[in-house]
């Protein structure tokens, strides 16, 4: 059983594309983290805030953006 379990963790891990923590911002709570991407060996910072233009079903409830450092 132990096995499996390491072989289970192996192929999450294989799969795995980001990685995101919660924040706390004075507005609203947002996620920040870095994403694997295709071609590119160092993972890529992001943000993710909610979309909070929403109007229609089929738009975003969440948009990812490159995170920027701060000033």
């Amino acid at each position: 059983m132990s096995d499996n379990n390491t072989e289970n963790k192996s192929d999450w891990s294989k799969r795995e594309l980001a990685a995101l923590w919660k924040n706390q911002g004075r507005n609203q709570t947002y996620l920040t983290g870095h994403m694997k991407l295709p071609g590119q060996d160092e993972p890529v910072k992001v943000v993710v805030f909610s979309n909070k233009n929403k109007n229609k079903d089929n738009q975003p409830d969440y948009r990812v953006y490159k995170s920027e450092p701060r000033n």
